[in-house]
């Protein structure tokens, strides 16, 4: 009876705009009224709640006292002593503790605010753990939070498990609901021989969903500091683009740079334009700073820009580039421009099919102070007649012509402004089959109650007269081949197919293939293979190509070219990755080995390497590993070491390399994320 007088009291004061206020006893005196026990008053904040207040009408100031606290719709403030005022809508909090947006923990000496929106900290205590005795907190001076939107902090001190790791002057942490957020990510802090002490720091700003950007600082206590810019963008219509580019100023005042990335845009009507590039101002550069061994030992590098069309029976590519290598020596190539016009196979009548390939090429070629341009036109055009006469067997006879013009060519094995036009013909008969095939049925077999062996023979014969023009050809790829000479071409190609389930239904899938073929040359003067080598023998090296993949857990891959004369490997290369489902581990493998003229692929031409991994979940931990080893010299190249570190709030990741065939040997460094924060990369680590 008594809360429903004091209802109808309140009911009596909205009218002048006193807040809704409930309680077990209410009194007015004056201008002032008192409520006590179980007190509840609605505003404009949220519901605010307390065992005692007093509201002065008048001015419109609310004392809440004992218990309070206030509850809005993500969130609630809890406090010792509260000050609200009703007429104005702001509200201060002391020695208080809450929840914002349901997952940001923190205590506070005041909290002020004048909406649901908006609020301010004097000396916060902040964290987004959720455990009972949270990871990691940040104690600030104050800071200020903006409704899904972030969290600033001034003078903010990073303690992990209560030990202070890092001291920030403003920390922007993002707390809204979208994935990306504009702010700095963490810091990354390492030591290697030749950087000395690091430490680097990225601001990523994200205007657009299909647009961000990052700007990094790197410093680097023996060598000097860098700066880099990157952007990205995924736009509508096919277009999108990653750009990065870094310029790295020494202490001495020397200077370095790096551009990597590409660009495609879709500029209508069929048109499109592609970028790539891939540069750096000296590979000595990589050599000195990066801790990725592949790009350690590159030594091509590139820069291109590409416009294609492509109809229902024809494409167009425009293309100019620029292409820098240092093997033997920097030589530069640039295509200044080229255009490709190529006519797709198209029938003309019954199984008479026409295709066609045209290329013109300005080249230019810069070695040892030198420059060379040639000037190139090539057709290509071939009749195929295709013949069926069983689904077990095809045949497929083409004639082809070769036309060109360079305007350079080679005569005494030098290079003179002379120009070479040549014209070759060639007929080859490439028959498929007979295919021969087993089934074999296994009901009781889970994996698969029927498999299907296939072998698959093939055959190529190519009548070419003698051409004594490939030793005066200025060749830069395979446009420039032709058959020189008649020669067969075999292979034998074995494959196995099994009925596995995918999506529930049995369905055939090849899970075993393994084909070896060679050519023949009844005579091997003037003989060149597509490969831009000569031939010395009448039997070509052997190819060989093995796939095993008995499903996703499991693959294996095999590629050897096998020279029977000399009897060695060309090339040899074998892949092996095992990753078991259902437990917390994967292994692969990479053993490669290969002849090479240039002794600065040594590094990269005989090798074997190791990679593995394994997850061991109760502890958040994570270790994978990389080990790469020189088979000609019976040394290790490099071995890297990382450890991911999962504790709930805060992720960290060691990275050690160690590489003994430089100068500089080892790297290590330490990042950490926070949730939402992420941290940069190193841009030389991979």
């Amino acid at each position: 009876m008594r809360k429903a007088l004091f209802l109808l009291l309140a009911c009596f004061l909205l009218a002048d705009k006193i807040p809704k206020i409930t309680a077990d006893y209410q009194k007015i005196s004056g201008d002032l009224l008192i409520a006590k026990g179980d007190v509840e008053v609605s505003s404009e904040l949220g519901k605010l709640y307390a065992d005692q207040m007093e509201v002065n009408m008048k001015t419109g100031d609310v004392h809440l006292i004992g218990n309070v606290s206030v509850i809005f719709d993500s969130g609630f403030i809890a406090g010792k002593e509260g000050f609200y005022n009703y007429k104005t809508g702001k509200l201060r909090f002391v020695n208080v503790w809450g929840w914002l947006q349901k997952k940001f923990f923190f205590q506070a000496e005041e909290v002020r605010a004048s909406s649901r929106k908006e609020f301010s900290f004097k000396k916060i205590w902040f964290t987004p753990c959720n455990q009972t005795c949270p990871l990691w907190e940040t104690r600030a001076k104050r800071g200020k939070y903006y409704r899904d939107d972030h969290i600033s902090l001034w003078g903010t001190v990073l303690r992990i498990k209560g030990v202070p790791v890092l001291y920030l002057p403003y920390l922007y942490y993002p707390a809204s609901k979208k994935k990306r957020k504009t702010g700095f990510l963490m810091p990354k802090f390492g030591h290697s021989s030749n950087r000395g002490y690091y430490f680097g720091e990225d601001f990523y700003w994200a205007p657009a969903d299909w647009l961000d950007f990052t700007l990094s600082y790197d410093y680097m206590s023996q060598l000097g500091h860098m700066f880099t810019g990157e952007y990205r963008y995924v736009w509508s219509g096919g277009n999108y683009g990653n750009i990065r580019a870094s310029y790295f100023k020494y202490w001495d005042g020397k200077a370095d740079y790096l551009i990597k990335g590409n660009e495609v845009l879709d500029i209508g009507r069929g048109w499109r334009l592609t970028g790539n590039a891939d540069l750096v101002s000296s590979y000595k550069f990589l050599w000195n700073i990066s801790t990725n061994y592949f790009r350690i030992v590159q030594r091509f590098f590139y820069s291109s820009a590409y416009l294609t069309k492509s109809w229902e029976d024809a494409s167009l590519v425009l293309r100019a580039d620029e292409q820098k290598t240092y093997l033997g020596g920097e030589t530069v190539f640039r295509h200044l421009p080229e255009m490709n016009f190529t006519f797709t196979r198209k029938k003309i009548i019954g199984n008479l099919y026409f295709s066609s390939g045209f290329i013109a090429s300005n080249i230019q070629e810069k070695k040892k102070k030198k420059t060379y341009d040639l000037r190139r036109l090539i057709w290509k055009p071939s009749l195929v007649y295709t013949i069926s006469p069983a689904p077990w067997i095809s045949m497929d006879n083409r004639l082809s012509l070769h036309m060109a013009y360079y305007s350079q060519q080679i005569k005494d094995e030098k290079r003179i402004d002379e120009p070479l036009k040549l014209f070759a013909y060639s007929y080859s008969a490439t028959i498929t089959g007979p295919v021969f095939y087993r089934i074999f049925k296994t009901p009781n077999l889970a994996y698969s109650p029927k498999f299907k062996h296939l072998i698959e023979p093939s055959v190529s014969i190519v009548f070419s007269p003698d051409y004594d023009y490939f030793p005066r050809i200025v060749s830069y790829d395979g446009y420039d081949y032709f058959p020189a000479s008649s020669h067969v071409d075999f292979s034998l190609t074995n494959r196995l197919l099994a009925k596995k389930k995918v999506w529930g239904e049995r369905t055939p899938v090849e899970i075993l293939s393994f084909s070896i073929g060679g050519s023949y040359y009844p005579k091997t003067e003037n003989v060149i293979t597509p490969l831009g080598l000569p031939i010395s023998h009448k039997f070509s090296s052997v190819n060989m190509n093995l796939r095993f993949t008995p499903d996703d857990s499991f693959s294996l891959y095999w590629i050897g070219q096998y020279e029977p004369y000399d009897k060695y490997f060309l090339f040899n290369s074998i892949t092996l990755s095992l990753r078991p489902r259902g437990l917390p581990f994967y292994v692969s493998g990479n053993y490669f080995t290969t002849k090479s003229v240039f002794k600065e692929t040594s590094l990269i031409s005989n090798q074997m390497r190791l990679a593995g991994g394994i997850a061991i979940s109760p502890l958040g931990l994570s270790l994978s590993g990389f080990w790469f080893y020189d088979i000609g010299s019976k040394k290790t190249r490099q071995y890297t070491i990382i450890a991911n570190l999962n504790l709930q709030c805060v992720r960290f990741i060691f990275r050690f390399a160690y590489m003994p065939f430089r100068k500089e040997k080892y790297f290590f460094n330490i990042s950490f994320s926070l949730p939402q924060v992420g941290f940069g990369i190193d841009r030389f680590g991979g």
